[in-house]
């Protein structure tokens, strides 16, 4: 069974280099470029591991990990 891994961070290519990466390693990859839907994503699955930049565009990434 893949683990959950959630990435959130507003850098599109970090972002997409990460998951590809995580993805090889054998996580279940969701991504995400803000605070407000990653809080969505986060209500509607239960993920195992989160990556989160501090500072996104729209919130805190503090404020996301108390969500997660």
């Amino acid at each position: 069974m893949n683990m959950k891994l959630l990435i959130v961070d507003d850098d599109l290519p970090f972002r997409e280099r990460l998951s590809r990466s995580m993805e090889k390693k054998g996580f279940d990859v969701v991504s995400s470029p803000n605070f407000k839907e990653s809080v969505t994503k986060v209500n509607e699955t239960k993920f195992d591991f989160a990556v989160v930049d501090m500072r996104l565009e729209d919130g805190s990434g503090l404020e996301l990990v108390k969500e997660i």
